[in-house]
């Protein structure tokens, strides 16, 4: 079934008030919502989901059908998803399955609360990333937001399109101030769950929020890009399904130089005018601030130029960089658990660079660790936890 989803008050000063406003809400408009057997706290509360919109379609007979899982399809002789084929009436990887052969989902169990993780569905687009243009899959960064300019329509409008962001709590997008600097609230709203903006038909609807307040850095230096970061404090809190998810933020300390970390967005891709449809993603290494600072100041930067310690470098081939558009995006690395490389942080926010990706110049970077104190003061203020800390 279907859930609307209605705007939450979260006018609140307290972490008391938040979970006050949110139980309200479920009771108002959830009528499943079992208030003897209600979670515990309002991060499980925000953990409900959404059952993925109904897809119709019509099977390669001419019948009447539905895009699902092909483990959800009780026709056997349907042929699996394949992106090389002419007909392919369902996204990813699923099938246009006759109606009489749907079979109804097994009930999803809920996401757990903790940052970071990313989801990918392999061999969904694995295929085109290649260089220069590599594409993320479906869901792979869970914690990828859009900051839009305020509209009624679910259609995605470039001119609409201000820069990349970070969920780090269901109602608190991190990006960069020049975006968002000396913006009315009113005017911007995020998106999340969004990887094709070409289409609405995705296997997981995306998911838009108002932006209530906007809070950029006590330090910000536009003309230089010092204390490069902003906080987006939401209307009301995104939903948190297997598709959006908040990221993790570090403590004081970097992963060491040369470590391979992501970023992702849909920015210019090089010598294309045009944003990218799908969101894109590249590979960049960290590199070591005294090697970059030189580098810059063979550049039009000048001889003079220091490297501030609100930045960091990361980058440095030929045709693998961020690019216009891609401002506020996240850069994130891999958190070493055990081994384990499943979990990501975000070290650095996409601040500005020299070309794009036609030299071999590191791009810049905010340094996330220089601004988390800053982070969790204005989140205190806000009454709000602080669960993305790794």
């Amino acid at each position: 079934m279907m859930l609307l989803l209605l705007l939450v008050p979260v006018l609140m000063s307290s972490a008391q008030n938040n979970e006050d406003a949110v139980t309200n809400w479920l009771k108002a408009n959830l009528p499943e919502y079992d208030a003897v057997n209600k979670p515990a706290d309002m991060e499980t509360q925000l953990n409900l989901h959404v059952t993925p919109r109904r897809i119709p379609c019509s099977t390669a007979n001419g019948e009447d059908g539905e895009c699902v899982k092909p483990s959800n399809c009780g026709k056997a002789e349907e042929p699996k998803p394949d992106f090389r084929q002419g007909y392919q009436p369902c996204r990813f990887n699923l099938v246009c399955c006759p109606l009489p052969d749907v079979k109804e989902p097994k009930k999803k169990r809920k996401i757990k609360n903790v940052c970071g993780i990313s989801n990918g569905y392999p061999f969904v687009y694995r295929s085109r990333n290649t260089k220069p243009v590599a594409f993320a899959d479906f869901a792979e960064f869970p914690w990828m937001v859009a900051v839009l300019r305020q509209s009624n329509s679910e259609i995605w409008n470039n001119e609409d399109y201000i820069g990349g962001g970070t969920l780090i709590h269901p109602l608190v997008v991190l990006t960069v101030a020049h975006k968002v600097d000396n913006r009315d609230p009113a005017e911007l709203k995020c998106r999340a769950g969004e990887w094709d903006t070409s289409t609405a038909m995705e296997v997981m609807s995306h998911q838009d929020r108002r932006v209530r307040k906007i809070s950029v850095h006590k330090d910000f230096m536009l003309v230089r890009n010092h204390y490069n970061a902003a906080l987006l404090f939401l209307e009301s809190p995104f939903i948190l399904e297997s598709h959006i998810g908040v990221a993790c933020l570090p403590g004081n300390d970097l992963p060491s130089i040369g470590t391979l970390c992501y970023s992702m967005g849909w920015g210019r891709t090089f010598n294309d005018s045009s944003y990218s449809a799908q969101l894109k993603k590249v590979q960049l290494p960290l590199v070591d601030p005294s090697v970059c600072q030189r580098q810059l100041r063979n550049t039009v930067l000048g001889s003079s130029y220091l490297l501030h310690h609100t930045l960091m470098c990361a980058g440095g081939e030929v045709g693998v960089d961020t690019c216009v558009g891609d401002g506020g995006a996240p850069l994130v690395c891999p958190i070493q658990e055990g081994g384990s490389s499943a979990r990501f942080a975000v070290y650095g926010l996409v601040s500005h660079g020299v070309g794009c990706g036609n030299t071999n110049v590191p791009g810049l970077y905010t340094k996330v660790s220089e601004v988390v104190d800053w982070v969790n003061e204005e989140m205190d203020r806000e009454g709000l936890d602080r669960t993305y800390i790794i």
